[in-house]
């Protein structure tokens, strides 16, 4: 896959800047969940929003927070660039369905993660570089995490 063939929204936005790293992301989303052994939630239907890829109970470290409130896009930019995820410089995406997995530059995601947790459609799993911070949008607007986020 190339950037020309990029149909989602904001890839196209940002083609110049991102890296196609596998053209099928939930499979490789799948494989990465297996290589990395992470605990995997049982019986996804789709039908709960809350469902996450990931059985977060069983991770060494979970923080979440809702992160759909009125007005506090940029307080979440400014917990995202002062969380370990500010240190780092690219962090790798999924997407859904025919859709690539991506690696993009932090400091673009940051200034507006709000845009590309809406161009997943509120679903994702997002990891730094080295695989050592992982993110999970669930689409009941929770962000899960392995990391401290929010300050508060």
């Amino acid at each position: 896959m190339n950037h020309r063939e990029l149909k989602n929204w904001k890839l196209k936005e940002v083609a110049e800047q991102v890296e196609i790293i596998a053209t099928d992301s939930i499979v490789r989303r799948n494989e990465l969940l297996i290589e990395l052994n992470l605990p995997r939630s049982n019986d996804l239907t789709g039908m709960n929003r809350a469902e996450t890829s990931i059985d977060w109970l069983k991770m060494p470290e979970y923080h979440k927070f809702f992160f759909d409130k009125d007005e506090w896009e940029e307080r979440i930019k400014e917990w995202l660039k002062e969380s370990k995820l500010g240190s780092t410089q690219k962090l790798i995406i999924t997407y859904g369905w025919k859709e690539p997995m991506v690696k993009v530059p932090t400091k673009l995601f940051i200034e507006d993660w709000e845009g590309f947790f809406r161009s997943t459609l509120w679903e994702t799993i997002i990891f730094s570089e080295d695989y050592k911070l992982i993110m999970e949008v669930s689409r009941d607007y929770y962000l899960h995490s392995n990391f401290k986020i929010k300050s508060v």
